[in-house]
């Protein structure tokens, strides 16, 4: 019998209020954020979960509450599942090239937007999934972030650190039924609030235009 472990990233922030950037580990969910978490408590609400996990950070949590709201529900907070760390934007020679290749490094060892190496996250991420697969649960919630599920998509699917070339929208749902036949990704980025998205833009290219958006200001 397969398990069942539904991926939610977190719902919409901003991350460059009035143009200027702000520390990611503050950030709290938008109006928009908060109601795509409900649109996702509505989806799940007759789901039932045997544990509900977020990282510790304000837009998880917040996202987490929204969700479970009005269910009883135990919920730990899982810090190895945080987010790839950036460095200082102003300090990339080519920004727009970091945010468009992301979450496509040609090596693992190289920087997110001048941070935290990918190399490193991931060894801080891959083995969290792994001690989460050895406990005992049927169905469990992680709403993390994008950068996290797709590592944890990835590793789940091939079985090798990397990235696939995916997108995880806000409150983007994917489901992994595990079982020792294998893995199967189930769903993809479902968004609830809005089925068939219209942007074609990737999350870090809408990221790029909000950036490039509050310099000109």
């Amino acid at each position: 019998m397969r398990r069942r472990l539904l991926l939610l990233r977190h719902g919409e922030v901003d991350y460059f209020p009035q143009g200027r950037p702000v520390p990611p580990e503050g950030v709290g969910l938008t109006e928009r954020g908060r109601a795509q978490a409900r649109a996702v408590g509505v989806l799940l609400r007759e789901v039932p979960l045997d544990l509900a996990v977020h990282t510790g950070l304000r837009r998880t949590e917040e996202t987490l509450a929204l969700v479970l709201e009005g269910r009883a529900v135990p919920v730990e907070v899982w810090p190895e599942f945080q987010e790839i760390r950036p460095g200082r934007l102003k300090d990339l020679s080519d920004p727009e090239r970091a945010f468009r290749e992301a979450f496509r490094p040609r090596d693992l060892e190289e920087r997110f937007l001048g941070g935290e190496r990918y190399s490193d996250f991931l060894g801080k991420v891959l083995p969290a999934y792994e001690r989460l697969l050895a406990r005992e649960w049927n169905t469990l919630l992680l709403v993390a972030h994008g950068g996290v599920i797709r590592a944890l998509l990835s590793y789940a699917l091939t079985g090798k650190p990397g990235f696939l070339p995916m997108e995880v929208h806000p409150c983007g749902l994917s489901v992994l039924d595990l079982g020792e036949e294998g893995t199967l990704l189930r769903l993809h980025n479902l968004t609830p609030y809005d089925l068939l998205p219209q942007t074609r833009l990737s999350t870090m290219e809408e990221l790029w235009r909000a950036y490039c958006g509050g310099q000109q200001r």
